[in-house]
């Protein structure tokens, strides 16, 4: 008779996940883009794993190793240098298809690129938020702990919410657990952490940040997730990977964070924290 107990394993995987995503946002610069390089080349890793059941060849290695090199850079080039670099390396990619694939333009073209743009350039604004100029610096680290925070707060909510209290389901072929209750009990839930977190940031900040960053995770956040889960039903996989024990692979833990980070860049750099050039 096994042993196995899913809720330790989670609890296991929290108990040192949380304290490192901690110590990496306090520390920042390299150690952080290292962090998101990490995350962001297992999640597209794992992603074209999910396409290769399907009989599809993308350009995985070459795109996962210039994935997880290009974030390493952003510690040390401005936002808007990255964001040409991500350009010029999707047309590099374009050419190792051409050059080496296998001659299915109108499959596998589409699908390296959509990769590519789908985890290392949207999750790679990410290093950018940290790396955000406030007129206290520490501000960013508080900021984008308050962020990715807001992020498990709203999940942990959703599915209690949706557990207790779903009968409303969201899309039943893509996600049938997924529900309208849960969905806004994970809005609801992220709202709240940013009021129980605006005495601590407030000062530095407004109100309006916090809940632009509450709205953005409870909203375009669980749509993320939800992208996430057509992709592997459209595999016909459980887990987007076996990285971390009952939580699946990096894709599945950070499916949220990759549709709602672009957003908060783009407000950070309207608001003039985060220089292009």
């Amino acid at each position: 008779m096994s042993n196995h107990n899913p809720l330790h394993d989670r609890l296991s995987v929290a108990a040192w996940g949380i304290p490192l995503i901690i110590i990496v946002t306090a520390f920042g610069g390299w150690l952080f883009s290292l962090f998101v390089a990490v995350i962001a080349a297992v999640a597209l890793f794992e992603f074209y794993t999910m396409a290769e059941t399907r009989h599809m060849n993308p350009q995985k290695f070459p795109a996962v190793f210039l994935a997880f090199a290009a974030i390493i850079l952003t510690a040390f080039i401005p936002a808007g240098c990255w964001l040409l670099l991500m350009l010029g390396l999707a047309v590099i990619l374009v050419f190792i298809e051409i050059r080496f694939g296998e001659w299915q333009a109108f499959r596998d073209l589409p699908l390296t690129l959509f990769g590519w743009a789908y985890i290392p350039l949207l999750l790679g604004t990410l290093a950018y938020l940290r790396g955000a100029t406030w007129d206290d610096f520490e501000m960013s680290a508080g900021y984008t702990l308050f962020f990715l925070s807001a992020i498990w707060i709203c999940d942990t909510a959703a599915y209690a919410g949706g557990k207790v209290f779903g009968k409303h389901k969201m899309s039943p072929r893509v996600s049938p657990n997924k529900t309208w209750e849960g969905f806004f009990f994970g809005l609801i839930g992220a709202v709240l952490w940013a009021v129980l977190w605006m005495p601590f940031l407030a000062v530095e900040t407004n109100a309006a940040d916090l809940l632009y960053v509450a709205l953005i995770v409870g909203i375009i956040g669980q749509l993320g997730d939800l992208v996430e889960s057509y992709f592997k039903r459209s595999a016909g996989v459980k887990d987007s990977g076996t990285l971390l024990p009952e939580h699946g692979g990096a894709l599945d833990r950070f499916d949220s964070l990759i549709l709602s980070a672009p957003f908060i860049f783009i407000y950070q750099v309207a608001m003039g924290r985060i220089i292009l050039f």
